[in-house]
C-alpha cells in the first residue's frame, strides 16, 4: 500500500505543472525573437525592430537592457513584468502572434532568430537586424 502510493505521488510530480485556467506551464526557447509584419507572394514580410526581445534563463526576457518576465500557460503567452508587460501573444508552432486586447490576433508575428548571448542583456544585434 505504501508503495502505491509513494509511486502515485512520483508520478505526480513528473507530470507538467498545471495552473487552474490556463493549462500547462511551459518556457519558450531561449534566444533572439525578432518581429514582423507579414508580407504576401509579392513582397517580404515587414521587420518591427522596436517589437524585437531575447528570451532569456528563469522565464526572462530582455529589452534594451532591461528585463522583465514571461508565462506561458497551454498557448497563451503574456509579458508579466517589464518593458513589455501586458503584450500577450498565442504559440502557434514555433511562432508567437500577438494578441489584441480583445483576444483577436493582430498581423504582428515574432520568430526565434539565433542563439542568446552569453551576457544576456546585448540586444543590440536584435534590434539592428
Amino acid at each position: 500500500m505504501i508503495r502505491a502510493a509513494a509511486f502515485a505521488l512520483f508520478l505526480a510530480a513528473a507530470a507538467p505543472a498545471m495552473a487552474a485556467p490556463g493549462g500547462a506551464m511551459w518556457t519558450v526557447l531561449q534566444g533572439r525573437w525578432m518581429c514582423e509584419l507579414p508580407g504576401d507572394a509579392t513582397t517580404p514580410p515587414t521587420p518591427q525592430p522596436a517589437e524585437n526581445f531575447n528570451i532569456v534563463p528563469d522565464s526572462s526576457y530582455v529589452v534594451s537592457g532591461q528585463r522583465g518576465t514571461y508565462l506561458l500557460l497551454g498557448n497563451k503567452f503574456t509579458m508579466t513584468s517589464g518593458p513589455f508587460a501586458g503584450r500577450r501573444f498565442v504559440k502557434v508552432g514555433l511562432s508567437l502572434i500577438k494578441l489584441g486586447p480583445d483576444d483577436r490576433r493582430e498581423p504582428l508575428r515574432c520568430v526565434r532568430a539565433g542563439a542568446v548571448r552569453d551576457d544576456f542583456t546585448a540586444d543590440t544585434a536584435a534590434s539592428a537586424e
